[in-house]
């Protein structure tokens, strides 16, 4: 069966829980062809919306703090779920990457003194674009092929309305059936954002509450799915 397989991010707190997760997508993907969707490590969400409340209110030394702190938990976790040398490296160049673009946009915010809605739906996006690599890279530890897609990357475009955006579909199906179908042909597991999409303009959109199921029906229904779990 084509599946499109959903954690949230009680299912993503700990390093154990991330590795049940690795186990369990790793035996269903031995019997079909399946994408997976993942919400933010658990608390990630509420500390960038912390952030973004710390930047408004000018304390500049607790929102780095606390983006130190998002920093760290990601590189302890993804130390403790990746050991093979080779993927390690591959996760600590994608993660520092994700984590240097999180840093500037912060700094820039800090600077500016204000969040707008557009940097705010930017800002909290990032719980996801985290989480999706220690999930793929962790695959990868487990001789599976796979690849972290931001839901950018993946095709989701979406209007322009931040904090609660609604898909394109007939562009979004377009696009994420092109490049999901692509990674499925090669048995590649796609590991992809929740939450987010983009508009137009290339600006990073999110759906608000709820949003990681939603990209999952999204998904779904633009590569006909036969189930969502």
């Amino acid at each position: 069966m084509k599946l499109v397989v959903k954690f949230g991010g009680t299912s993503l707190a700990t390093v154990k829980d991330i590795r049940n997760v690795v186990k369990t997508i790793d035996e269903i993907s031995k019997k079909n062809k399946i994408v997976v969707v993942c919400s933010a490590v658990d608390g990630i969400t509420d500390e960038l919306i912390q952030i973004s409340s710390l930047i408004e209110k000018g304390n500049k030394k607790d929102a780095n703090i606390t983006l130190a702190k998002i920093s760290q938990k990601h590189k302890q976790f993804g130390t403790y779920l990746v050991t093979n040398s080779k993927i390690l490296k591959s996760f600590l160049n994608k993660l520092n990457s994700d984590l240097s673009e999180l840093e500037e946009l912060v700094h820039g915010l800090i600077l500016l003194g204000e969040v707008t809605p557009r940097s705010y739906d930017y800002l909290i996006s990032f719980g996801e674009r985290l989480s999706i690599d220690l999930v793929s890279f962790s695959l990868q530890e487990l001789q599976n092929k796979s690849v972290p897609l931001s839901g950018k990357e993946a095709g989701i475009v979406t209007d322009s309305n931040f904090g609660d955006s609604r898909p394109l579909m007939d562009t979004t199906r377009i696009r994420l059936s092109k490049t999901i179908n692509a990674h499925l042909s090669k048995n590649t597991i796609p590991v992809i954002a929740g939450f987010a999409g983009a508009d137009q303009n290339e600006n990073t959109t999110t759906f608000g509450r709820g949003g990681s199921d939603y990209t999952a029906t999204i998904i779904a229904s633009c590569i006909d799915a036969d189930e969502i779990w």
